[in-house]
């Protein structure tokens, strides 16, 4: 095979996963790579920086490649792969030629022109059929074993009719929905069985309403013979036909402050969901959501065929990540980096390119620096976090504060004003519905990561406090409780108290408009509510010792 079959051959692929045509640079790295030119050389020829090809259109290209061809593809075995996809070619093409060819024997004039073979639903076809949507690629997908496995047993072995992909923001659940209705239809096609009829995958992100998605799915399904927005005839395909419809983002339709239940004019999902869920049919439903839907938690363990799965960090696609950004560093370091962005994908692809710009890839110097949250990692958390209630935030910032594994007594102690414990209990559900937060043994904490950003979003929040003097969360939480162990009480008072600290010298520069503005937050205690209760008193004679110690 010489090079320009090979471009086609890799032209065509990624035409057809991902709808455009490769590109002139793409297809000069190609060239210059299938003359085993580096990527000095081929920068040297088509005037382009070397960083440029070797950290950024290279590997997007070898990844792009990677998702067409469905094998792992690089600089080095790309030939080989092109190879491999002729081949698969023409054997297909010769496997279509032969079904065809049984197809046109099988099917008599009598049997065309019946009225039974016209009322047959068109996904009993013999021919699978496929609707992508807008899916995304999912190149150097790693890890995720254990997830993969159960998933593909809750789908293909115990034929579930409903399935939640839930986790945070970041953590991988599009990925894994798309890498595992990719192996269901590999597999299917290597064991010479169809499993499903049809696929369809659909990203809920713009946010769809039912009637509009169920018009697509209908119509999809009947093969455009039928296109009423109506549950009943949806449910009426799925029986007929075995069908995997992917819903991705459904959290993009859930109420903000009200974990698992629908925004006003999406509420119809809800019936949406408990009708898949309920109704006998043999396809399967698989929606990915950074929230749990309540339909969801109630059907689940009542009904056989309802699972929901977690989705947590994975270390081995962490590892993975690091190595694909060419990242510097010991084994420790990559661990560290790792652990401390709680092995989170979408976080450390985020970090990953800011330490290759700021620290040139070094991982060491990075930590050294001790910098975690980057305005990509933050704008992540902010979109969990603003959706929270006010009681789920005050959980957060109490969970940030203790820095340990929290009982449900101890949030009720904290808690002020005082919050009965059947409402505490409903709002840590909703977190662990949202997974922001790990329970053991009936006590609660965050990721390390989530840790740092509430920190910080305490911290900002009380300097925005102590300067305006419209106090909410500084008479509310304590920034350093006299309860907690002496080494507790140690990173409070450098995590909490002297970020504080340091900001308000910035702030007031002079020791004499230090000293006015602590008086003006003085005056202000003496005249608020909160004198005799709260922790206004107390955070305050904290923060005077600790800019005193500065």
């Amino acid at each position: 095979m010489n090079f320009e079959e090979g471009l086609e051959v890799a032209d065509e692929a990624v035409f057809a996963r991902f709808g455009r045509r490769l590109n002139d640079l793409e297809i000069a790295i190609l060239k210059g790579s299938w003359s085993g030119q580096t990527y000095e050389r081929i920068a040297e020829i088509n005037q382009y920086s070397v960083g440029y090809l070797k950290r950024h259109v290279g590997p997007e290209l070898w990844k792009i490649l990677t998702e067409a061809l469905g094998e792992e593809v690089s600089k080095l075995n790309f030939r080989s792969a092109l190879q491999r996809r002729r081949r698969n070619i023409t054997t297909h093409q010769q496997l279509i030629l032969t079904e065809h060819s049984l197809e046109k024997q099988q099917n008599s004039p009598k049997l065309e022109t019946s009225t039974s073979a016209k009322t047959v639903p068109p996904a009993l076809t013999s021919t699978p059929r496929y609707d992508w949507g807008e899916v995304v690629a999912v190149p150097n997908f790693s890890g995720r074993t254990t997830e993969m496995v159960t998933l593909t047993q809750w789908v293909v072995a115990q034929r579930c009719r409903l399935v939640a992909v839930l986790g945070m923001g970041g953590i991988g659940k599009t990925a894994l929905s798309v890498k595992l209705a990719n192996q269901i239809l590999i597999s299917s096609k290597l064991r010479g069985q169809k499993e499903f009829d049809s696929l369809i995958w659909r990203s809920l992100r713009n946010a769809s309403t039912l009637e509009t998605l169920l018009a697509d799915l209908v119509t999809f399904v009947s093969n455009q013979q039928e296109t009423k927005a109506e549950i009943g005839r949806l449910i009426h395909y799925l029986r007929s036909c075995r069908c995997l419809l992917i819903l991705d983002n459904m959290e993009t339709i859930m109420e903000a402050g009200c974990a698992g239940q629908f925004r006003p004019g999406y509420k119809d999902y809800g019936e949406f969901l408990r009708a898949v869920g309920e109704a006998a049919h043999q396809s399967c439903i698989i929606i990915t959501s950074r929230e749990k839907p309540g339909e969801i938690s109630a059907l689940e363990g009542v009904e056989f065929g309802v699972r929901s799965l977690t989705v947590k960090g994975s270390p081995e696609a962490a590892q993975a990540i690091l190595q694909l950004q060419g990242l510097q560093g010991s084994k420790l370091q990559r661990q560290a980096l790792c652990d401390r962005y709680g092995n989170i994908p979408l976080a450390l692809k985020i970090v990953a390119n800011s330490i290759q710009d700021l620290f040139n890839g070094d991982i060491r110097e990075f930590l050294e620096h001790d910098t975690v949250i980057f305005n990509g990692v933050r704008r992540l958390l902010n979109q969990q976090f603003q959706r929270l209630s006010t009681l789920e935030q005050s959980i957060m910032y109490w969970l940030a504060i203790n820095r340990e594994w929290t009982t449900v007594d101890q949030l009720c102690e904290d808690i002020i004003p005082a919050v009965s414990k059947t409402k505490i209990l409903e709002a840590l559900e909703s977190l662990i519905w949202r997974s922001l937060i790990d329970n053991q043994f009936n006590s609660y904490t965050q990721q390390p990561i989530i840790m740092e950003y509430v920190t910080h979003q305490l911290t900002e929040r009380i300097i925005t406090e102590l300067t305006t003097l419209e106090f909410s969360l500084f008479s509310s939480h304590a920034l350093l409780k006299t309860t907690a162990k002496n080494s507790i009480r140690d990173i409070q008072a450098q995590l909490i108290l002297q970020p504080i600290a340091d900001q308000l010298r910035r702030t007031y520069p002079t020791n004499f408009a230090l000293e006015q503005q602590l008086q003006r937050i003085h005056e202000a205690l003496q005249n608020s509510e909160c004198r005799f209760s709260g922790y206004f008193g107390n955070n305050l004679n904290n923060l005077c010792c600790q800019l005193l110690e500065a």
